[in-house]
């Protein structure tokens, strides 16, 4: 951190996780997974050139990594240290990072495993990989198992499986969803219809809460809750403790959602630390008033007041152009991350799909796959590859993939795992607007603690928002009468100040001109 004049420059927000200390990796890496702190990111990738000799080569294997701190460390290997004899994919963290969850088709991670399908493992810091998808007498699955997602201090995870004989009861058709206890050793069916009946259709995506209380999931299924009768998959909520299900992709007005997300893609869902709100994404266009644009967009589900509000739309309320999805809320609840294809969302961000946070406090949103410098990755056509990115507890480190070579120099052009801080800056006002004045469109001057902070938020009174840049501007047009000016410093890559700065002014009618003999106009007293 560098003092430039009036500013602090912090010359790394944007930084590689998946890249060898010198060079660049051989082959693309992604699906990144990041820690409460946002210290540790877990990928996966088919490189073999991350660091130690990688004994599988280029076969895609799950590490992690500490932002800023260098070096990555193989996840998804045998204790003998052979390499793992199948790709691995899906890393799932703990809160602090030293539980790692994965879904891998290699036989030789645990001794015995020999159904010839996926499982879902569990590494703890460098202790041996562990079966989760396990029978209750402890034998091997007999169907794929997947998609992984991890408590907080890593004791449940939960899953899901075609197998049959996870649990004693029969479940539904396709893959079900169910929660491992590493603890108790004990494993429950969480999609399990009314009164513990088998579900009437598949279900996936999961997403436990980090208290692991609850778990979000997308199904098929039309008999889970009461009045489910829209004919399209839905997103649920199973709580654990005194099993119930509740549907979240609903309405405010309890309306079921008219629409799913299209096929060959799932409703991708997140939860709070505490259960509390679920975000989704959703192509229907009845789940909020004014959803109008026709495409998938990011929905958030407060339980507890039984609301539901858009959550893809820009710092003036607009909702987004083009297509949002795969959500991922903050533990804390905060924040919420998604990619998109809209180009109204916020300013700062490279062509085709880029990745976003929403700050559900202030309601405003910020584009995060931006360089060091907070400037866009360039004119080339940058992919994230439409996969999910990640954040930290309170929402100021985004984890996120992307093929962008000026985000970092890699010339290979293959996904390169990144990492983003995105603290907010605090503002400054260099000129405020005059307490009394007779201009009905007075002047301002702006400027932040960090130079990166290229672009502010400005409301007046309780008129929609909308953006101020960096230095001297005037405000937009306002009736004569008292006013009061709310900025908060932010821009590209950055949330934005939480406090902001309130400056009251006055505008004062234009005197009256009165009309001199002749025709000629004098100026009124």
């Amino acid at each position: 951190m560098a003092q430039v004049a009036d500013a602090i420059v912090i010359r790394e927000r944007t930084l590689t996780v998946s890249l060898p200390a010198q060079g660049v990796a051989d082959e693309s890496s992604g699906e990144p997974a990041i820690s409460a702190s946002g210290r540790v990111v877990a990928f996966a990738s088919a490189a073999s050139n991350l660091g130690p000799p990688d004994p599988n080569g280029a076969v895609r294997d799950i590490y992690v990594a500490g932002v800023g701190a260098g070096g990555v460390r193989l996840i998804s290997v045998p204790a003998e240290g052979d390499g793992a004899n199948g790709p691995s994919s899906a890393p799932a963290l703990s809160a602090d990072g030293e539980r790692v969850a994965f879904a891998s088709s290699a036989s030789n991670l645990v001794f015995g495993d020999s159904n010839g399908v996926d499982d879902v493992f569990l590494r703890e810091g460098r202790g041996a990989v562990i079966l989760v998808s396990i029978t209750p007498d402890g034998g091997v699955a007999n169907g794929p198992s997947g998609q992984p997602s991890i408590s907080g201090d890593g004791r449940y995870v939960a899953f899901t499986s075609a197998a049959t004989n996870l649990v004693p009861a029969a479940g539904g058709p396709g893959t079900q969803v169910y929660v491992r206890d590493l603890v108790a050793q004990r494993t429950v069916r969480v999609s399990d219809a009314l009164a513990g009946a088998p579900a009437g259709g598949s279900a996936g995506e999961p997403a436990i809460s980090a208290d692991g209380r609850a778990v979000s999931f997308d199904s098929e299924a039309a008999n889970l809750v009461t009045g489910d009768t829209n004919g399209v998959a839905d997103v649920f909520v199973r709580t654990l403790a005194r099993p119930a299900t509740e549907r979240v992709s609903i309405s405010t007005a309890a309306v079921q959602q008219a629409k799913a997300v299209a096929a060959p893609f799932a409703q991708v869902s997140s939860i709070s630390a505490d259960g509390r709100y679920v975000v989704f994404d959703s192509d229907a266009a009845n789940l909020v008033r004014g959803d109008a644009n026709g495409r998938t967009d990011v929905f958030l589900r407060d339980r507890r007041r039984k609301t539901t509000t858009l959550v893809s739309e820009n710092n003036a309320g607009f909702q987004g152009n083009n297509d949002s999805f795969a959500p991922a809320i903050a533990a804390g609840g905060g924040h919420v991350t998604f990619e998109s294809f809209a180009t109204n969302l916020s300013s700062g961000g490279g062509p085709r799909e880029n990745v976003f946070v929403r700050d559900l406090a202030l309601g405003l949103t910020s584009v995060v796959n931006v360089r060091s410098d907070g400037a866009r990755p360039g004119a080339e056509q940058v992919k994230q590859l439409l996969q999910r990115p990640a954040l930290s507890a309170d929402g100021r480190v985004a984890a996120f993939t992307s093929t962008a070579r000026r985000l970092t120099g890699n010339t290979s052009g293959k996904a390169v795992v990144f990492a983003r801080r995105m603290s907010a800056p605090h503002g400054k006002v260099l000129r405020p607007p005059p307490r009394s004045t007779a201009l009905l469109r007075p002047f301002v001057a702006l400027s932040a603690d960090d130079l990166q902070a290229t672009r502010f938020a400005c409301r007046i009174d309780e008129q929609p928002a909308f953006t101020c840049r960096r230095g001297t501007q005037r405000l937009p047009r306002q009736l004569p009468g008292s006013h009061v000016l709310e900025v908060r410093a932010g821009g590209p890559g950055l949330l934005y100040d939480p406090l902001p700065i309130k400056l009251p002014f006055t505008v004062r009618a234009e005197p009256a001109r009165a009309v001199a003999p002749g025709g000629r106009r004098r100026r009124g007293i």
